[in-house]
């Protein structure tokens, strides 16, 4: 039957830690101790009564009345010895095995307590350091995202001043420059319509939107002009 616990099966091979399961394996061995003491008091009782037959022997021989004891009951005295003091040492070879396991388990037991002791400590503080990485986790939160969006804008200001900077440094350069290559507007009227016209150092600059679907003979007319 599987234990009601961990639902292992007797004969398994695994360690225990279930303590149902190791008292369950106790059991058994009680129940084995408490047979190798009833062997041992019956084999005692053995011996004793075979030490009792063996004065009665030797007192019946020291009558003269009582005859000589025969051979034969001598052997089966002694075969009878033998075999008590063969039993008791298998029973007593069966106890310090017995003994042996027990304390093995006690030993198991013990040293699976003090895992599950430092087992539950370092679960403890586990706990311990979570709830101290967990307290006042939003105060935090919002220091840190407030210094970022803190950042972001300082971030923001100066791209907009760097780039209004640029943005003025190229007008200047823009300016000089057609100041040095003498950059000059001209309006003139044609067809009672307002035309721009541009020079470059006193050569005028084609207006592209006037070459808009001329011929390519055209265009190089007007071309060869300037």
């Amino acid at each position: 039957m599987n234990c009601h616990i961990c639902s292992r099966a007797p004969t398994s091979r695994l360690r225990y830690l279930c303590p149902s399961c190791a008292r369950n394996q106790l059991y058994q061995l009680r129940i084995e101790n408490a047979r190798i003491l009833l062997e041992n008091e019956s084999l005692g009782q053995q011996i004793n009564n075979a030490v009792s037959s063996t004065n009665t022997h030797e007192a019946s021989l020291e009558r003269p009345e009582s005859g000589l004891l025969s051979l034969r009951d001598e052997d089966h005295v002694a075969w009878s010895i033998q075999i008590i003091a063969n039993e008791k040492a298998k029973s007593s070879l069966r106890r310090k095995l017995l003994e042996s396991r027990t304390e093995n388990l006690r030993l198991e037991i013990k040293k699976k307590k003090r895992n599950i002791s430092e087992h539950k400590l370092t679960l403890a503080q586990r706990r311990s350091d979570a709830g101290s990485a967990k307290y006042q986790l939003a105060e935090r939160e919002a220091a840190i995202l407030s210094g970022i969006h803190n950042n972001a804008k300082r971030t923001d200001h100066l791209w907009h001043s760097l780039h209004s900077k640029t943005a003025e440094a190229r007008i200047f350069l823009c300016r000089e420059a057609a100041y040095l290559y003498n950059l000059r507007q001209k309006v003139k009227k044609k067809d009672g319509e307002v035309k721009e016209a541009y020079t470059v150092g006193g050569i005028p600059i084609i207006d592209l939107r006037d070459m808009n679907g001329k011929l390519r003979c055209f265009i190089c007319q007007m071309l060869s002009k300037y």
